[in-house]
């Protein structure tokens, strides 16, 4: 992968065939990391009452457990995605890391990962304000705003302005193979918890059923990195020649 990351843009199969090379080929260092961020974090998602909240509001109440999901995947699953996006790239460009070196990166980086992602959220948010297909042009934008301030040391506006000169010019074509990830994503780890749908109610299952399934998400994202990097050194090689 490394020699010809830089030459061309990848096709959606090599992307996934690359993500799962470099997954099974990780998966000892991505173990530790995942369950490092995600068991705390599990465990914590375990206590809130979801039944009851389903029952007593209805759709308010999975709608706000879904938001908790999500800031719980801004504010701390993103110390786990950049670590591994750290570990990959390490690999791809010959020098690899330890899982340690990849998280101990990421927590450097978290500040920066959160501030670039609240600046991000304001700017969509104008931007659906004026009109929604603005919202969902920008939100493509900066998508890949997560990987650049983990690997490319920027953070803010800038960090956003890097995401978005990778994707204009290509918009579409960012947006089905993101679509096509997400969607595989979706189905693994619905498939990896079908089993736990008929075992007794039990805490301890409820966290490993959750651990396992960001274990499986995790071959996703090492799709998503694979397909960062590729675009990213894609893109700015064009820009120098």
């Amino acid at each position: 992968m490394e020699h010809d990351i830089n030459l061309t843009r990848y096709g959606l199969g090599k992307v996934i065939a690359l993500g799962w090379e470099q997954y099974r080929r990780h998966f000892g260092s991505i173990v530790p990391i995942f369950l490092v961020v995600y068991i705390p974090v599990n465990i914590a998602l375990s206590f809130v009452p979801t039944d009851a909240l389903i029952e007593e509001h209805g759709y308010l109440g999975l709608k706000l457990y879904i938001r908790l999901i999500q800031l719980t995947e801004f504010f701390i699953g993103v110390i786990a995605t950049m670590a591994l996006a750290k570990l990959i790239e390490a690999s791809s460009l010959g020098q690899p890391i330890t899982w340690k070196q990849a998280l101990r990166h990421s927590l450097s980086r978290w500040g920066a990962s959160i501030g670039t992602g609240l600046l991000a959220g304001l700017i969509i948010l104008g931007m659906v304000l004026l009109l929604i297909v603005p919202g969902v042009i920008w939100s493509l934008y900066y998508s890949l705003f997560v990987y650049v301030v983990a690997l490319r040391g920027l953070s803010g506006k800038k960090a956003l302005d890097y995401s978005k000169t990778i994707v204009k010019g290509q918009w579409w074509r960012v947006f089905g193979f993101l679509l096509v990830i997400n969607a595989l994503d979706a189905v693994a780890s619905i498939a990896v918890s079908v089993p736990f749908f008929f075992t007794p109610d039990n805490r301890v299952l409820d966290i490993a059923s959750d651990t396992l399934v960001d274990l499986v998400s995790a071959l996703f994202l090492t799709m998503t990195t694979i397909f960062f990097l590729n675009n990213d050194r894609a893109s700015f090689s064009s820009l120098r020649l």
